[in-house]
């Protein structure tokens, strides 16, 4: 039996993705992260970084910078270009399964004498976003997968000890990150 492919699409944070944490996985996985994308930019390669390799899963992130730049249009414009984005996917590769992963937790307080990427970016707002980007995905048959939750601490930040500079993962925080995707696909591999 033939392989699955599956693409990881996104912006830095699927990028630096430790793609070994899925080396035990059965499949073949093409990492079409690209550092500093906004949502139109994946919109944008989409043909030649996941339609191209012709997948039967896709696993779509991004959104961050969108939110992150000073251009920010609010929480269902990004929700819908994302879940757009999806549907394209979708009526190129009707056969393709495709999940679209929230936006992560920042960590929004100061990292010692370095201030947080994030400083001036709230999780209430990125929450916001998330339900849009869920209410989307239902409307649209499109999975949605939590991983805001998985990676929040109690106060609703990325906790200090999963973070690099208020916004990017440690290696610890894609280890959970890896557990949601093992549990994820599991029973389609």
């Amino acid at each position: 039996m033939k392989k699955k492919k599956i693409v990881m699409f996104g912006d830095s944070l699927t990028d630096y993705f430790p793609m070994e944490k899925l080396s035990d996985i059965d499949a073949e996985f093409i990492n079409s992260g690209v550092a500093g994308n906004t949502v139109p930019e994946m919109k944008a390669r989409v043909r030649y970084d996941v339609l191209s390799f012709r997948p039967d899963i896709v696993i779509m992130q991004g959104g961050a910078n969108d939110f992150q730049m000073s251009l920010y249009r609010g929480s269902k414009v990004v929700a819908g270009q994302l879940a757009d984005l999806g549907e394209r996917i979708r009526r190129e590769l009707p056969e393709v399964k495709i999940y679209i992963e929230s936006l992560y937790p920042a960590y929004t307080k100061r990292l010692g004498n370095m201030p947080s990427w994030a400083k001036e970016k709230s999780n209430e707002e990125i929450r916001r976003i998330n339900e849009e980007i869920r209410r989307q995905c239902k409307e649209r048959r499109i999975e949605y997968v939590d991983m805001y939750s998985r990676l929040a601490g109690e106060d609703g930040e990325l906790p200090l000890q999963y973070t690099v500079d208020g916004i990017h993962l440690t290696d610890a925080a894609y280890d959970i990150v890896s557990g949601c995707l093992h549990e994820l696909l599991r029973d389609i591999i």
